[in-house]
């Protein structure tokens, strides 16, 4: 092989290795017959494109033709897993889950008149989800919901991981509403924010996972924080 095709060969293997996987998010409908509405739809997110693949695949067939989704789960809502209003308390481990036509029945039941009403058993013990009325129905490229604009990128926060005090920084002139979740989804305050005021005293949180929810008028930003 020569220089030049030895040259063309690295840089195309160093740009497919170096290529960033992109997360894609998935509803599922699930008809558990617990007459809740909140149990009628979850949201998973995956980056495994194989996975990808067989999800859009399914979601072309009739569906009562689509395999159920299984896999791990986790406390907090991962920034995503919501139906409507409702935020879960639990989220699929994203790359791992799958979609399946078999699982043992222990971990079938409804995402919220079961997992969200005893998570620490579900994630704690059982330690994965199967709900087998559960199939995938759409791609959703906006998990804050349809009709909410999302400002992920016009806002930023440093430092992260922090300790004492967090800095928000967002481009717009108004004030913002930042509401401050825990990892399994329980709200625990609300600051206002304003350009002359956008510090967040952090210092009496735990070490720990935590989300922040951004509101701007009526655009939203879910954001990730580490607490050290």
């Amino acid at each position: 092989m020569n220089k030049l095709k030895l040259t063309i060969t690295l840089l195309l293997t160093i740009g497919f290795i170096g290529k960033a996987q992109t997360t894609r998010y998935f509803e599922f409908s699930t008809n558990c017959g617990s007459g809740n509405w909140q149990d009628t739809t979850f949201i998973a997110a995956t980056s495994n494109q194989v996975l990808i693949d067989t999800v859009l695949a399914n979601i072309a067939k009739p569906f009562n033709q689509r395999k159920f989704i299984n896999g791990n789960i986790d406390y907090g809502n991962g920034g995503y897993n919501h139906n409507a209003s409702h935020w879960f308390l639990w989220h699929f481990i994203p790359n791992e889950w799958d979609l399946t036509e078999m699982a043992i029945e222990v971990c079938d039941g409804c995402p919220y008149t079961d997992v969200d009403a005893d998570t620490a058993y579900w994630v704690g013990i059982i330690g994965q989800f199967c709900p087998w009325s559960s199939r995938p129905v759409k791609e959703v490229t906006n998990t804050l919901g349809i009709d909410t604009p999302i400002f992920e990128n016009e806002i930023s926060l440093y430092p992260n991981p922090t300790k004492d005090k967090l800095n928000l920084k967002w481009n717009s002139l108004n004030n913002i509403t930042v509401t401050i979740y825990n990892s399994i989804g329980q709200e625990l305050w609300t600051v206002y924010l304003s350009k002359q005021h956008k510090i967040i005293d952090i210092s009496e949180l735990e070490n720990g996972i935590y989300f922040l929810k951004i509101r701007d008028r009526n655009k939203i930003a879910i954001k990730k924080i580490i607490v050290v």
